[in-house]
């Protein structure tokens, strides 16, 4: 009797790890699909042309960068036109967008009239405290009651973003994974 519930076991436990094979071979057959779908991506420049597609006539693409987001990989550029700064961010695998972004980045104040520094005084400072940065847009703005500079500038993968006095004191500074 020891023998038969025995081989009945031996059996069972050889089934068991029959279909515990077979499934994972399942599931890896699917995430290998998967896999290779994430790995196969579109070109950069495929990118930069369906972001150019996206943006009104004339806007200036100032980056376009692959990264990782969520664990996909995706394209973010940012462009300008006026005063309005487009953001987009499109899948890497197929260059469908995932999000795109329109934000008015103009000055409704004169400097003059504020008695601040020039914006080009605002981009000196930025270029000195990041080296070959790309600025996105240098605005001024009244915040709480006060003239400040806001400004935006990318460089190998991160995005800074700056406030400064109308005077040109740094009074804010942050530096993103973009």
């Amino acid at each position: 009797m020891m023998t038969k519930n025995r081989a009945g076991r031996l059996w069972i436990a050889g089934l068991l790890a029959v279909s515990m094979v077979a499934a994972s071979f399942a599931y890896t057959g699917t995430m290998g699909l998967s896999d290779a779908n994430a790995s196969s991506k579109i070109s950069w420049s495929q990118a930069k042309r369906i972001f150019k597609e996206e943006l009104p006539k004339g806007a200036t693409i100032k980056y376009v960068h692959l990264t990782r987001d969520d664990g996909r990989r995706i394209y973010k550029g940012k462009a300008v036109k006026g005063n309005y700064v487009y953001s987009i961010e499109m899948t890497a695998a197929s260059g469908r967008i995932l999000e795109k972004d329109k934000d008015y980045e103009g000055s409704r104040y004169a400097a003059s009239k504020a008695g601040a520094v020039s914006k080009s005084t605002i981009r000196s400072k930025i270029r000195a405290e990041v080296p070959g940065a790309i600025i996105i847009y240098v605005k001024l703005d009244r915040d709480d009651g006060r003239y400040v500079y806001e400004a935006e500038a990318y460089k190998d993968g991160y995005e800074y973003e700056f406030e400064f006095t109308k005077r040109g004191s740094i009074l804010e500074y942050e530096r993103d994974k973009v």
